[in-house]
């Protein structure tokens, strides 16, 4: 084969692969199911939030049961996930908005198993100061159903699962605040 038919015929197949996942990943899909039709994250929203106990980055315990009558929200992120590291400035912001917390807020940046050696550095590197439970056996991802990252979950006071953003994108910083604020208006039903 000419090597210019070889490189039509790469360009033709790579440009078939490109359309083939525009279409499955086009909006309007079945919400809650990812690509491979398994049920995700999205799927949990309007139903209590899996409980877990994790420790922190510091040391500390931390027990999503322990916060009902708050809005939790939690962020699953990996140090080499470049749309985490994009999205986690954001989740920073908010985690250090004290108007919000003054009025409930928890602010959980859960990280997808790595270890302290790599995480730590991390996070004084860019300068985020947050709460960082280590799921370092995947525990939070199965639970949660995750297939993708960063997964960002906003729990409400009653710890029903309000809203879930999959992927971190352009706006989605904003979205994420007003699906906050929207949970800090409601009042807990537990």
């Amino acid at each position: 084969m000419k090597r210019q038919s070889w490189i039509t015929l790469l360009a033709g197949g790579m440009l078939s692969l490109l359309v083939a996942g525009l279409v499955i990943a086009s909006p309007g899909g079945d919400k809650g199911k990812s690509m491979g039709g398994k049920e995700d994250t999205q799927s949990l929203v309007g139903k209590p939030a899996p409980d877990f106990t994790m420790q922190t980055l510091d040391g500390q315990t931390v027990k999503l049961s322990e916060q009902k009558g708050h809005v939790v929200l939690m962020d699953y992120w990996a140090t080499w996930c470049p749309p985490c590291r994009e999205g986690l400035p954001h989740i920073n912001e908010i985690a250090n908005d004290t108007e919000m917390k003054n009025k409930g807020l928890v602010v959980w940046a859960v990280n997808s198993k790595e270890n302290e050696a790599k995480v730590k550095p991390f996070m004084t590197e860019k300068n985020l100061k947050m709460t960082v439970p280590m799921d370092t056996k995947g525990d939070f991802g199965k639970a949660y159903l995750v297939h993708g990252i960063p997964t960002t979950v906003v729990v409400g006071r009653d710890g029903v699962i309000k809203k879930v953003f999959i992927g971190f994108g352009e706006g989605q910083g904003e979205e994420i605040k007003k699906a906050v604020e929207d949970a800090l208006k409601e009042d807990s039903k537990a």
